[in-house]
């Protein structure tokens, strides 16, 4: 058994020693040794996760910037196209700036994608030019006319001159749907690639008298030709016996027709009458006349309208006489009803006095561009020459009604039609002439006493009145 003293010697030199192999603070030469053996390690793992994020990141897509454009004071023409369909390359008010990507992909796969997709032709390649000279030739002959909203009377008129004019190899006109009223007339100043418009007269007459669009109206406007005249048609109810008992009760107008609405609200207004305008279908409204929910139902256009033709004769409706177009100042015409246009309706030998109103056409005399003025110049004698297919049985008769000689009061024409109509005036005017003087030279015997120049010239008026009365000429 060990003594106790010489156990804890032992201990103490066991201590000792330990202490001597294995100090408490490291000593530098180990930083040096894991430093060497431990930075080529850190460097292959860099270069190991950039190789990695290059090969397995997501690419970056590029992408449109828009940027806000300075905005400075709009003009009426600029608001109005902001509600519309933008033009090619942005908007009214803001811009699409050139995209930039943002970042370059790699420079092999940059490499790819080219290899994959020809080359853009420049601006001035052959290719280039034979597009721009195809674009303008298609665009030179095209014109846009905004006509009305499906259903209504101006859409049809539209869509007739459109088809009449279809044969045409070179002019091609494009109807676009129009709210009618002051809302055409408004689009016709404001609304940017429109060349014409079909407006009522009384439409224009308003919007001079009342400067709705600013002073100058007439300079800003030209119209082409009037078209026919539209009558204005009253259906009421039993117990409605004059305009006047339209006072203070419900008045129905076909709902997306503004030229019929504003024409209601026009009359009313001049006839001092006081009457809520309301829109509802004419079939559904034919019923509310009759059970008295409203006063009447009033529609314009060329008689005869066919669902008034086809109206029953059961005494519960009938058309309300206006009174004259004289009282009514400018932009409306004396008209009638007859048993003729409704049977149903009219007892025979009986009329009913009312007012029409002309659809005119109309282009803005303000030159957006000369491409626009050039193109309406092409149309007026194309258009013009094809009234006479338009009075044909295949379209509506009213069309057999249009007057190309008769003018527009206190309206500038546009030149070539102004030019157009008096040629014409004069190349019928002599061909008459010649008709008349060789059937003067064949009527009359020889040795008859010859006529002074007054009595040839009111013979010929004459003549001609007759002339222009046979043939349906005005």
């Amino acid at each position: 058994m060990s003594s106790p003293i010489y156990g804890e010697k032992s201990l103490q030199s066991a201590r000792y020693i330990a202490a001597g192999a294995f100090p408490s603070r490291p000593r530098p030469v180990v930083f040096v040794l894991a430093a060497i053996l431990l930075l080529p390690l850190i460097f292959f793992l860099e270069k190991q996760a950039a190789l990695a994020q290059i090969l397995y990141r997501e690419p970056q897509r590029s992408v449109w910037t828009r940027q806000q454009a300075p905005q400075p004071q709009q003009s009426p023409q600029d608001k109005h196209n902001e509600g519309t369909l933008p033009a090619p390359g942005g908007y009214i008010g803001a811009r699409f700036v050139e995209w930039q990507p943002a970042a370059a992909p790699p420079p092999r796969a940059l490499k790819s994608r080219a290899s994959r997709r020809p080359e853009p032709a420049g601006p001035h390649s052959p290719q280039q030019k034979q597009q721009q000279a195809l674009q303008k030739k298609h665009n030179e002959g095209t014109l846009l006319i905004l006509g009305g909203y499906p259903g209504t009377t101006y859409f049809s008129l539209a869509h007739d001159m459109a088809a009449a004019l279809s044969r045409s190899a070179d002019l091609r006109l494009i109807a676009v749907d129009a709210p009618g009223g002051m809302e055409s007339l408004r689009d016709l100043l404001l609304l940017r690639g429109i060349d014409l418009a079909l407006v009522s007269e009384n439409v224009l007459y308003y919007a001079d008298a009342a400067a709705s669009f600013g002073p100058g109206l007439q300079d800003r406007l030209t119209y082409i030709t009037q078209l026919y005249g539209e009558e204005v048609h009253i259906l009421a109810g039993s117990n409605v016996l004059s305009i006047d008992d339209l006072s203070g009760k419900k008045v129905a107008v076909p709902p997306q027709d503004g030229n019929a609405e504003f024409t209601v609200r026009d009359l009313l207004r001049r006839l001092h009458v006081d009457a809520e305008v309301v829109e509802a279908a004419a079939a559904d409204a034919i019923d509310d006349v009759r059970s008295g929910a409203l006063a009447a139902i009033v529609l314009v256009g060329g008689k005869p309208l066919r669902f008034v033709e086809e109206l029953p004769r059961d005494g519960t409706l009938h058309l309300l006489a206006l009174p004259s177009a004289h009282s009514l100042a400018d932009g409306y015409s004396p008209s009638s009803f007859g048993a003729d246009d409704y049977p149903a309706l009219i007892p025979e030998q009986q009329t009913v006095d009312t007012v029409s109103v002309a659809a005119v056409l109309v282009a803005n005399n303000v030159a957006k561009s000369e491409e626009s003025y050039q193109r309406i110049s092409r149309f007026v004698p194309a258009f013009f020459g094809a009234l006479s297919e338009l009075a044909g049985p295949r379209w509506h008769p009213k069309w057999s009604e249009v007057n190309l000689a008769a003018t527009l009061t206190k309206w500038p024409r546009f030149p070539e039609a102004k030019e157009w109509v008096d040629r014409t005036l004069r190349e019928q005017t002599a061909s008459v002439q010649r008709d008349f003087d060789n059937f003067l030279r064949i009527s009359s015997p020889e040795g008859s006493a010859t006529r002074s120049p007054e009595a040839r010239k009111q013979l010929f008026e004459e003549y001609l009145k007759w002339t222009r009365s046979a043939t349906g000429a005005r």
